[in-house]
């Protein structure tokens, strides 16, 4: 909507307004000087009420534009405003009832009808109604906003795992594996054929698995998979460290995140068999999965995309408006996801 439109539609509600107040005065007839005065100034009045929703309003969607189909998140919007008019209400109730139509516009004339507490009464009843109007508006457009996200995202789901899928039979990643396993494949037998065969099995996780959420304990089995391989290539170079108490059956995590973090830590991080990555995978609690590593950043030719994380991030807040946690520091990069109880609703 424009600007002009807008103010316009302001305009036709400080109309109201005025119209409202002049009603229960019982005054409906006196149209005098003063009566157009006391029409400025409610208009306004109503118009300083609208400008503070705007200061509100951009500050909601600067510090809170992730979380704005949360309710609790419009909950303190819509109070909060409620708290900061109310002053201003009464303070101009007083001035219009006590000060300008008796003293100013009409001095000696018979007090204010329907008096100060009432009109301060019914000054906050209809800026908070008008708080509640914007509150719903900005509620609706970004539900229907949150709607349409959510059906690129679940595109994008589809497409991130396809995207895993290409980057494992990419010539390089196919390239290294065959590799390594014409390396081992006379020295080890039994290591080649393990090899071969839990490289199958991660073609057959990604293919098969249709799911937006899978068992905690199937996607660390596909990452132990995953980690051997790596393993058996990079030697001592790399360390994954697994520390979890909980019982893996009863959470879920969205497909393919653990192997999009560690992929991120072996890309990003520069790591030998003197100074080897370290990768730790821990719970707190029942909340989160803790992904940490050892930080020594390496030179990327390429500026990074943070798509692996960003994709992880998306899917959080489509299943159940979740927010992942980032950390970094001196010494580690650190990532934590949110456990998601069976118990849990989940759109699929």
């Amino acid at each position: 909507m424009s600007k002009k439109k807008i103010y316009g539609l302001r305009i036709g509600i400080s109309l109201m307004v005025f119209l409202f107040f002049k009603v229960t005065s019982h005054s409906m007839l006196d149209w005098e000087l003063a009566t157009f005065i006391s029409l400025a100034f409610t208009m306004l009045s109503v118009m300083v009420v609208f400008e503070v929703l705007d200061y509100t309003t951009r500050h909601l969607l600067r510090h809170y534009k992730d979380r704005l189909t949360v309710n609790k998140t419009f909950y303190k919007f819509y109070w909060g405003n409620c708290l900061i008019v109310a002053p201003f209400v009464v303070v101009a109730s007083f001035i219009h009832t006590e000060v300008l139509v008796p003293r100013i516009l009409c001095e000696g004339c018979a007090p204010w009808e329907p008096g100060l507490t009432q009109t301060i009464a019914q000054g906050l009843v209809l800026s908070w109604l008008i708080i509640l109007a914007k509150t719903f508006m900005i509620y609706m457009e970004y539900t229907r906003r949150s709607e349409r996200e959510k059906a690129l995202i679940q595109k994008e789901l589809a497409q991130s795992k396809f995207e895993s899928l290409k980057d494992q039979i990419k010539p390089h990643f196919l390239f290294n594996s065959f590799s390594v396993l014409s390396s081992i494949i006379e020295d080890d037998p039994k290591l080649a054929v393990e090899f071969l065969s839990r490289l199958s099995k991660i073609y057959r996780y990604v293919l098969d698995n249709a799911s937006q959420l899978v068992p905690l304990k199937t996607e660390l089995q596909y990452l132990e998979h995953y980690i051997f391989l790596l393993k058996t290539r990079h030697q001592g170079n790399l360390s994954v460290e697994f520390r979890l108490d909980i019982d893996k059956s009863q959470y879920d995590l969205p497909i393919l995140s653990l192997q999009m973090l560690v992929e991120n830590a072996l890309k990003h991080n520069y790591f030998s068999k003197e100074a080897p990555l370290t990768i730790e995978i821990f719970n707190e609690g029942s909340e989160f999965l803790v992904v940490r590593n050892n930080l020594r950043k390496r030179e990327l030719q390429e500026k990074p995309t943070k798509l692996g994380l960003q994709n992880i991030m998306n899917r959080y807040q489509m299943l159940l408006d979740k927010f992942i946690i980032v950390k970094e520091d001196e010494e580690y990069f650190t990532v934590k996801l949110p456990l998601i109880n069976h118990a849990e609703t989940v759109q699929e």
